[in-house]
């Protein structure tokens, strides 16, 4: 099977989007599929150019003219509607998948389209997207035209399904079960885990973490009141917020003397947040909206217990492992924050031991075979069919 794919997100600053195209090409690659990746431009140190020498199973198409989809809603409309289409029909191909529910309208008949749904958050007012805003038209924009367009649809998660459904019911009849994404790494040793956090200047255990990502969506300011609750209450675990990055915000929230003592780091590796997940007491994950939640995923796989909202992908991954918490509630967020912190040594072991095995629900091992499975579903049909009653 040939496979084309929407690689635009391969070129320009890296993404989680990019990312994800990678895992599925590889993903696929061991199903022996082959692919066409089209790409807007070429671009010296894009992360495109690992495919140009790498394999004669993947092959690059630029496109004539260079444009900047990642830069521009203009150039992403012109990218997607019509240089796309026009390369597609230049370089054909058995299936088109695009990684992020972005469909070109004008796709070749003959070429069905896959397109991949990772959350519906730009529709939500208090993820920050002011309805009928420029930035919530584009999301709706994007997720209406992959309802009609699209011969099949791929959500990464229930969640992400059953927001699907609600707002475009009539997709049901091509809309699959959720392909959920992969999640790589080791469960670290707790010794080498230390060993990488001792340089970060913070307590080797016994503290709690929290992702410092501003904005509404993330739902750091739940996760402040939460833990300011907590030391109200007479906690006294410490908070380690990582990916902060606004000084401004820092100035302005973390003065308050409840929250005096939360370290922030600005930008760790891979490796050093895999040990903080490890040594961690729990993490507080308050997202109000997400696809997957990599977070949640990651932290259980070193064994960490998570505190999260119930009506978001938290409950596809944790399963029967862990109670969640109500939407955007201080009190229970602080409760729970008091209910690890008071964990004696042998539940807190066992709990880690069940969350890891938890975890490898959501390895790597069956992500491209059921991708493959539904290709060949839409390839094997070709059944020219009118999408425009979504």
């Amino acid at each position: 099977m040939h496979i084309g794919i929407d690689a635009f997100r391969l070129v320009g600053p890296p993404t989680s989007i990019g990312t994800y195209t990678h895992e599925l090409i590889q993903a696929l690659t061991e199903q022996s599929c082959t692919f066409t990746l089209y790409a807007p431009r070429r671009e010296p140190g894009a992360d495109i150019n690992r495919y140009l020498d790498s394999a004669p199973s993947v092959r690059v198409v630029f496109a004539k003219k260079p444009t900047a989809p990642e830069r521009s809603p203009k150039d992403l409309f012109v990218w997607n509607q019509f240089t796309l289409p026009r390369l597609m029909k230049e370089n054909n191909c058995d299936v088109f998948i695009a990684p992020y529910q972005q469909v070109p309208c004008f796709t070749p008949r003959d070429i069905p389209t896959l397109v991949v749904i990772h959350d519906l958050c730009g529709l939500r007012s208090d993820c920050g997207y002011r309805k009928f805003g420029k930035a919530w038209f584009r999301h709706y924009w994007n997720l209406y035209t992959a309802a009609r367009r699209a011969t099949s649809i791929v959500p990464i998660s229930h969640a992400t399904r059953e927001d699907m459904l609600r707002r475009f019911p009539r997709c049901e009849p091509r809309l699959a079960q959720p392909i959920y994404n992969q999640v790589t790494g080791a469960t670290l040793d707790r010794g080498e885990a230390s060993l990488h956090v001792a340089p970060l200047g913070i307590p080797k255990d016994r503290f709690i973490l929290a992702f410092g990502i501003t904005g509404p969506r993330k739902g750091l300011d739940i996760a402040l009141a939460g833990y300011r609750l907590y030391r109200q209450q007479g906690g006294n675990l410490p908070l380690v917020l990582i990916g902060m990055e606004d000084p401004a915000f820092l100035k302005k929230h973390l003065a308050d003397a409840y929250l005096a003592d939360v370290t922030c780091l600005s930008r760790v590796s891979a490796c050093e947040r895999d040990s903080l997940y490890r040594l961690a007491t729990c993490l507080l994950f308050c997202s109000r909206c997400e696809g997957f939640g990599y977070p949640i995923a990651e932290a259980m796989r070193q064994g960490c217990p998570v505190i999260a909202p119930a009506d978001t992908p938290a409950r596809d991954l944790v399963g029967d492992t862990l109670q969640l918490i109500a939407p955007a509630s201080t009190s229970e967020t602080a409760n729970f924050l008091h209910h690890h912190a008071k964990l004696s040594q042998p539940l807190r072991n066992a709990l880690s031991t069940t969350l890891i095995r938890q975890s490898l629900n959501f390895a790597d091992g069956k992500f491209g075979e059921k991708f493959s499975s539904v290709l060949l579903q839409i390839v094997r049909s070709k059944i020219p069919e009118n999408h425009d009653n979504a």
